[in-house]
């Protein structure tokens, strides 16, 4: 008998579980930030926690409709132009319930896959947007968190590329699409899974989504046509079947569904300088209990003792955690209101162009942290409560060599409607007028965007 040894070499990749924690933490509002300290203080009884009575919400109520939604979709869905109806109906249901990222958590929990996979498809999924778009490319979140992989594998990049494939293979149809074409492209691959009796037409419209999209737009119907070797009939079939899919995934999922806001950070006025304060009321009440794990390391021995020192790590590590998220948040938030002083005496008006990538290399930090930091975190001034992204907008320049921002802007526009005559409104093309007499040269499509953007009315329906 011959025997014989096999070695084979296996590459794993993990993403260390504080830094998943870390970006899961910054990455929630305060309401769900409670949530989730209520949750961990229940799994480990070293943890104190005092639930914050400035915050309405249920952890009962929570579990259960996590319990209930798994027990509906326990197998992915797939869609058809059947079901398009059904699809709507689930979704509803479900996003009155739960955030997009919790629903889409709850599919990566249901997985088949490797510990390391899981972590690195939970870390794509806390990239996503409102929407359910990739945010930020895969090269930059490589670069993030390279240094955090415990791989033997020199190339993990791969290993992105494969998670994001998962990911995008989970509901609703499109998550993860980089882009409003491969989100259309992914909805028609799920919808080319099963027969259909408009394959053909589906097959098209795959095709002019991949290499002309910017066409459908301009109703370019003569390039297509000809590009597609296709008749009219079938490209306006084509064309037809794409805007009924969504373009935006994540649209059933509204993330301003709660009813009341905690502000992070209040900005106050001080010798005529406008400076943040952690607020107070929203600091989550978390500490460790140890006068319990004390009685519990007297009383224990062997295994549980092993045990006592996992639950002790793990409530460090949180409470650690949730200072280093407090810090980054205020940290934001300073640079945020140093930029944007006289917004904060002027209004909108006085609102200065800034970008994700600027707070980002201020504050050495990469520019996806920034970008988790700015969503659902707010900030409390004399003026209301603002989402710290509404402080960002992008910059317009004068004839005159001046910067200023959209949001300047928009404001700007919006006071030329309000004193305008209720008799005589005036009309797109006289505001980009008045606006470049200001030294702004604006067209007049862009002031129809931003006017419908502020849902102020059309000339024609503003006139009393």
């Amino acid at each position: 008998m011959a025997i014989s040894l096999n070695t084979r070499v296996s590459q794993q990749v993990t993403l260390t579980p504080q830094l998943q924690q870390t970006i899961r933490l910054l990455q929630l509002s305060n309401n769900e930030l409670e949530q989730e300290l209520a949750k961990a203080a229940e799994d480990n009884p070293l943890l104190e926690f005092e639930p914050n009575p400035e915050i309405e919400f249920n952890v009962s109520q929570s579990s259960e409709r996590v319990e209930q939604t798994q027990n509906s979709w326990t197998s992915s869905n797939r869609a058809s132009q059947d079901d398009d109806d059904d699809w709507a109906e689930r979704y509803e249901r479900i996003a009155h319930q739960q955030t997009l990222l919790e629903y889409v958590e709850e599919q990566i929990h249901l997985l088949h896959i490797s510990p390391q996979e899981r972590l690195i498809i939970t870390y794509l999924a806390g990239c996503l947007d409102d929407r359910g778009y990739l945010i930020d490319d895969l090269e930059s979140i490589h670069t993030e968190i390279k240094n955090e992989l415990d791989s033997q594998d020199s190339n993990t990049f791969h290993l992105l590329e494969s998670a994001l494939k998962k990911l995008q293979s989970l509901d609703p149809p499109g998550i993860g699409g980089r882009n409003l074409a491969e989100c259309l492209s992914l909805q028609i691959d799920r919808i080319l899974e099963k027969p259909t009796p408009d394959q053909s037409a589906w097959e098209l419209a795959k095709y002019i989504v991949n290499t002309h999209l910017s066409k459908v737009g301009s109703k370019d119907w003569l390039k297509i046509k000809q590009a597609s070797s296709k008749t009219e009939a079938e490209v306006l079939k084509a064309v037809e079947l794409i805007r009924s899919l969504q373009h935006n995934p994540g649209a059933y999922f509204d993330r301003e569904n709660d009813q009341w806001i905690l502000p992070d950070v209040v900005v106050k006025s001080i010798n005529k300088l406008w400076i943040v304060e952690s607020n107070p009321n929203a600091r989550p009440r978390i500490s460790l209990n140890g006068e319990y794990a004390k009685i519990l390391k007297e009383s224990g021995q062997g295994k549980a003792d092993g045990v006592l020192k996992q639950k002790i790590l793990e409530a460090s590590w949180l409470i650690k955690n949730i200072a280093q998220r407090e810090d980054t948040i205020l940290r934001v938030a300073n640079e945020i209101v140093k930029h944007q002083q006289k917004f904060f005496s002027m209004g909108a008006i006085g609102m200065k162009p800034l970008v994700l990538r600027e707070i980002a290399e201020t504050l050495e930090m990469h520019e996806s942290t920034i970008s988790r930091v700015t969503t659902q975190k707010y900030l409390s001034c004399p003026l209301g409560i603002f989402e710290f992204k509404y402080f960002f907008s992008s910059q317009l320049n004068s004839d005159k060599g001046v910067t200023i921002s959209s949001t300047a802007i928009q404001e700007l526009i919006k006071r030329i409607i309000q004193e305008e005559p209720a008799v005589k409104p005036i009309s797109d093309s006289r505001i980009a007028k008045l606006l470049g007499d200001q030294g702004y040269e604006i067209a007049r499509r862009t002031v129809a965007k931003y006017r419908e953007g502020m849902r102020i009315p059309a000339v024609h329906l503003r006139k009393k």
